[in-house]
């Protein structure tokens, strides 16, 4: 009886060792989709400083358009609604 208890031991320790195993390829798959969701990350924050740029800029030239209309409406003696 102690022989196979020992033989039941191997095969569940040699079965738990083998199912541990994770195979290169499958490293090498998970590897590259990081790279690729880290590429993918990194063009999104890229696109968000763009945008937040642009932002900037349109808020700007509102400002700017802001000021002129109410120079001209003020040189006209036209009334400006409040904002």
């Amino acid at each position: 009886m102690p022989r196979a208890g020992l033989r039941r031991f191997a095969a569940l320790a040699s079965l738990t060792v083998l199912a541990g195993c994770r195979s290169p390829a499958a490293d090498a798959a998970i590897a590259e989709q990081l790279s690729q969701m880290s590429d993918a990350i990194i063009a999104m924050q890229d696109q968000m400083a763009t945008l937040a740029t642009t932002v900037d800029s349109l808020v700007a030239v509102t400002a700017k358009q802001d000021t002129l209309l109410k120079r001209l409406a003020a040189t006209n003696g036209i009334p400006m609604p409040p904002p």
